[in-house]
């Protein structure tokens, strides 16, 4: 089996140094996508303590982003993110802000939605609310 890294300009690199994606036996394995616009490089803000408010536009957002650049490296390697089959979410406001991230999650899967977990954590790398991978068939 041959393991072919993908990569995209449409979706920020790794700040940690990883691939994008690896594609192998029929997968599509993608990095933890953090809300990074790929066209200017920088993390979508975040208030200072989004429970003081703000917060659910913040999260929001960044979900919005995470999946679109989830997509983007999808698209990339030939494969439809909407075929997703796992999707881990990582998040500092799980408890506060979960229903802010199904609603997106929704927006992009209305329909047979992957499996996922969504896992709560202390920080995330850049001070982000969200981070998303996933794991996506190939075409």
């Amino acid at each position: 089996m041959e393991r072919n890294v993908i990569f995209t300009p449409d979706a920020p690199w790794s700040p940690g140094g990883s691939s994008q994606a690896i594609a192998y036996n029929g997968l599509l394995y993608v990095s933890g996508q953090l809300p990074i616009d790929p066209a200017t490089g920088q993390m979508l803000p975040r208030p200072l303590n989004p429970l003081f408010g703000g917060g659910e536009q913040a999260v929001s957002a960044q979900m919005r982003q995470c999946l679109t650049n989830l997509n983007a490296i999808s698209q990339a390697a030939g494969a439809d993110m909407s075929n997703a089959i796992k999707l881990t979410i990582f998040t500092p406001v799980l408890i506060e802000f979960a229903a802010v991230i199904d609603r997106v999650f929704r927006e992009f899967f209305p329909d047979a939605p992957p499996a996922r977990s969504m896992i709560g954590t202390n920080v995330l790398q850049g001070n982000a609310l969200v981070q998303v991978d996933a794991i996506v068939p190939l075409s």
